[in-house]
């Protein structure tokens, strides 16, 4: 198990969270306050960067999808970027590949 981190950089109006360790049911504890503060500031884009993640369990699956919902709803663009081979294996067996706004 690894500690899960966030690392928040804004520009140009956008925010992008740089996720590291695991995205599992105390990670979505930590960052779920997160995005809402991000997303109470309207910003133009959010980026979540997944380069760092190596496992998600149910709960941050949920929180993934929650936020997408959200960001919809909201018209704020949201992209996931940085997935490897093991969280793009998940998505696709879950079959959110074609749901989640994943980015190159």
């Amino acid at each position: 198990m690894s500690a899960f981190t966030i690392d928040e950089t804004a520009r140009a109006g956008a925010v992008e969270l740089t996720l590291g360790g695991d995205l599992d049911m105390s990670a979505t504890f930590a960052l779920e306050p997160v995005l809402d503060r991000v997303l109470a500031g309207d910003p133009r884009e959010l980026v979540l960067d997944l380069g760092g993640v190596d496992f998600v369990d149910s709960s941050g699956l949920g929180l993934l999808i929650a936020t997408h919902e959200r960001t919809a709803r909201g018209n704020v663009p949201m992209a996931i970027t940085g997935t490897g081979p093991e969280v793009q294996r998940l998505f696709h067996v879950a079959g959110l590949d074609d749901v989640l706004p994943v980015r190159g």
